[in-house]
């Protein structure tokens, strides 16, 4: 069984020899895992199934920040977490006519379309980062953008169809071509509830992302949904759109038995292990004993991807996710 099948299979509810596991790294942890096990051995000592493009692209500026595809501006992360802070929003003044959508950069998209044709093993997923709410605060800011969902919706409707066209565009340019899923990156929820209420949610978010998770599946692709927080309010609506794999799956708010047993037949879970609480302080022990806990609530049925619950940074001992990685491996032979 390759990776990918064995990914199809979870995905399906079907028993597999395994778990399939997938750890994703921010590149200050890759760093210290190749120090670890040498450069060449990072890919074989986690095992990952999944292969995941972004399309993405930073401009480095002069003075060491980064300007993306829809010319947010960034300032680059200090911390190996890869993600960094805004800088400048472009629509922060709400001069919506002085803004134009960027087209569809071919080339980037030919570059992740091409590395993952090239994959003949692993779970292959095209990636829209900064997926939809996330896209509109970092245009026009997130205090403003929360404002506005109350006070302004007819310009909140304007940059929300701004966003929703672009990536309609960009799904038509590559969903003839062969990889597996669509992965979104959006984070909705916060530790307690929705960052936005399930109210504005329904109202700005749920319709056009239905739609463009309906242009995904009637592709013949998967979608994989990644939105950091607490999302009960909406799980059930989650699901009803058409996820087939849900991310990240934070133990610090879901109630992983309850979670399983209500959800566990209609949507697959990705992550479990906590990046926020757990790995950066747990022994090696710890971590294998977690690991063991998590898989035998998790597993049952299929429908799991073992997983830290985030991209795992420099601060997480590397043989802690080593510890993860075996534990995973050697589940099943028990």
């Amino acid at each position: 069984m390759t990776r990918r099948e064995r990914i199809r299979a979870a995905i399906a509810h079907k028993d597999i020899d395994f778990v399939p596991i997938n750890v994703e790294m921010t590149s200050g942890f890759q760093k210290n895992l190749a120090d670890k096990v040498g450069a060449g051995n990072v890919d074989l000592a986690l095992d990952n199934h999944m292969l995941r493009k972004k399309y993405k692209h930073n401009v480095k500026l002069e003075n060491g920040d980064e300007r993306d595809l829809f010319g947010v501006i960034w300032q680059t992360s200090k911390d190996g977490g890869d993600v960094g802070i805004v800088k400048t929003y472009p629509l922060e003044d709400g001069d919506f006519d002085g803004y134009q959508f960027p087209g569809i950069d071919t080339d980037l998209a030919e570059s992740c379309l091409k590395t993952l044709e090239g994959e003949k093993d692993r779970y292959t997923m095209f990636s829209i980062t900064m997926g939809f709410f996330e896209r509109a605060w970092s245009l026009r800011g997130m205090e403003n953008i929360l404002v506005d969902m109350l006070l302004e919706p007819e310009q909140t409707e304007r940059l929300f169809e701004g966003i929703f066209e672009h990536h309609m565009k960009l799904l038509d340019y590559v969903l003839d071509r062969d990889f597996d899923a669509v992965y979104f990156g959006d984070d909705w929820g916060q530790q307690q509830g929705l960052i936005m209420g399930p109210d504005m949610w329904r109202k700005y978010i749920k319709p056009k992302v239905s739609i463009l998770f309906d242009r995904v599946k009637r592709a013949g692709k998967q979608v994989v949904l990644h939105s950091c927080g607490d999302l009960r309010e909406i799980m059930g609506e989650v699901i009803d759109m058409g996820v087939d794999v849900y991310n990240t799956v934070q133990p610090e708010i879901y109630d992983l038995k309850k979670l399983k047993a209500e959800y566990g037949k209609d949507v697959t879970f990705y992550g479990g292990i906590s990046t926020q609480q757990f790995l950066p302080f747990a022994s090696e022990t710890q971590v294998r004993e977690k690991t063991k806990e998590v898989l035998d609530i998790m597993a049952k049925g299929g429908g799991y991807i073992l997983s830290p619950t985030h991209a795992v940074t420099p601060d997480i001992p590397v043989e802690n996710v080593l510890a993860l990685v075996e534990t995973g491996k050697e589940y099943f032979k028990r």
